[in-house]
């Protein structure tokens, strides 16, 4: 049987312990990090998110992490409802916390995000789904400044409601209008986020407003890929 512990000889062995693990320098490395993309349907967020991280990881920084769209995990609620957006935002502020609390990777890609979550209770509001009161609550907590001062850029992708929706049904089986896809739903959300932009660039210094309504994919993609890299490079420099 093994003798009684005894508190130096423990204190030791957790001191072993923790060298092998590299505890001088295992929890003393930056966080990622980390960049949002958010915008109404069809502006270009998840193709920028792919194709940025297409573009990084063979240059070397190899551990980028864009985790699955929340939309394409929340598929239980209807978007017909403002429970859906607080769903997709819970999803999405959870792996935030998560990664900014973790060195495992290099840079987190979000699509939907804290300033994203931001804009859509202005949506149900017009809709007359929640109260002004219900409104300002949501809109406060998703910029809480333990949420959004863990994101490096957030940039705001916009484009013209009619190119939009050409966008969206380029390919569509079905052109069916639904609850954001439709070209007054587009029209009201375009407003929304442009405005959005305008009132988070007072919490926030690196928020980016992107009209994409007339660019390529690769202009667009082009366009923030050498401003993310100079943005971050400051950051660097400034040792933040």
């Amino acid at each position: 049987m093994s003798e009684p512990l005894q508190k130096k000889t423990v204190e030791a062995q957790i001191d072993a312990l923790k060298k092998y693990l590299r505890y001088d320098i295992r929890y003393s490395l930056p966080r990622p990090f980390i960049i949002e993309f958010t915008g109404p349907p069809s502006s270009g967020k998840t193709t920028v998110v792919k194709e940025i991280d297409d573009y990084l990881r063979p240059l070397g920084l190899a551990k980028i992490y864009p985790p699955n769209e929340a939309p394409r995990e929340i598929r239980h609620i209807a978007r017909l409802e403002p429970d859906y957006n607080m769903r997709t935002a819970l999803y999405t502020l959870s792996q935030l916390l998560d990664e900014a609390h973790s060195a495992r990777i290099d840079m987190l890609l979000i699509d939907r995000g804290p300033f994203d979550a931001y804009c859509w209770p202005e949506y149900w509001l017009n809709k007359g789904k929640i109260t002004l009161s219900e409104k300002e609550n949501l809109q406060s907590y998703y910029t809480n400044r333990q949420f959004i001062s863990k994101v490096d850029i957030c940039y705001f992708l916009v484009c013209e409601a009619e190119t939009a929706l050409q966008r969206e049904l380029r390919v569509a089986i079905d052109d069916s209008p639904r609850e954001t896809t439709n070209l007054e739903s587009m029209k009201r959300l375009e407003r929304i986020w442009r405005n959005a932009q305008v009132q988070v660039s007072t919490l926030h210094p690196n928020v980016r407003l992107i009209d994409t309504t007339n660019m390529t994919e690769v202009q667009m993609i082009k366009i923030i890929a050498a401003d993310l890299l100079n943005t971050l490079e400051q950051k660097t420099k400034k040792g933040l």
